[in-house]
């Protein structure tokens, strides 16, 4: 019978990491929010151990992230991931809780105690690993950091934004012809003398230049691919 494999958290975004290893790594932080959000909507519970209560991760946990990495990646948000989630999986459910009976007086000091070791300890492994976390992203974030862009650069850079802003303009421009010609005649016309009408040009330039003002900035969005 095959050995269930079982992580910590560090180890288990590691593993995570391995799955995806021509993409951006994950951040321990953000898998950490993953699961803590699933046990908040009480939609799939992590498994502990028995003295510290640490969370372990398995090879069900490990599907599930690479999952939801996958749906991010796709642009899902993470309710919606959540709600998705049973269609694929057999979530682990809720450990059911006992009715324990109350302590003697005598235990209490015992269990103070425990609690109180209890705290230290987590709280010293906490900031051991708060400490260790802060130093990788100040390590990543200064190999990361990009270099200045070059004179040359910035002007190119200028140079493509003009672009596109004529190329949209240029194209809402179009659009708002063909809208105005679609407008009835008493919009579009004025009466010249007792007997002719002719193009209001006042008005048409307004409505072009409210056209384009109206859809510019969703058509640029459009344009570099930026979420709507």
């Amino acid at each position: 019978m095959k050995e269930m494999k079982h992580w910590r958290i560090s180890d288990f975004v590691d593993e995570l990491n391995k799955a995806f290893e021509d993409h951006e790594h994950v951040h321990i932080n953000t898998v950490d929010g993953w699961f803590k959000r699933l046990e908040k909507g009480r939609i799939h519970y992590i498994n502990r151990t028995m003295e510290t209560k640490e969370k372990i991760y398995d090879e069900l946990d490990l599907k599930i992230a690479i999952f939801i990495k996958k749906r991010r990646g796709e642009k899902w948000a993470i309710p919606a991931i959540s709600r998705d989630l049973p269609n694929h999986f057999e979530l682990r459910p809720f450990p059911v809780k006992e009715d324990k009976p109350a302590p003697h007086v005598d235990d209490l000091e015992s269990i103070k105690k425990q609690i109180s070791e209890e705290v230290k300890r987590t709280y010293e492994e906490l900031a051991a690993t708060q400490i260790k976390e802060l130093q990788n992203q100040y390590n990543q974030l200064i190999t990361s950091l990009p270099k200045p862009p070059s004179t040359e650069e910035k002007k190119n850079q200028s140079f493509q934004a003009m672009v596109i802003q004529r190329k949209i303009e240029s194209s809402l421009e179009e659009e708002a012809q063909v809208a105005w010609s679609k407008l009835p005649e008493d919009q579009r016309l004025k009466r010249v003398g007792f007997f002719r009408k002719d193009i209001d040009l006042e008005k048409k330039d307004k409505f072009v230049r409210d056209y384009i003002n109206e859809h510019f900035v969703d058509r640029l969005k459009k344009e570099m691919e930026l979420d709507q």
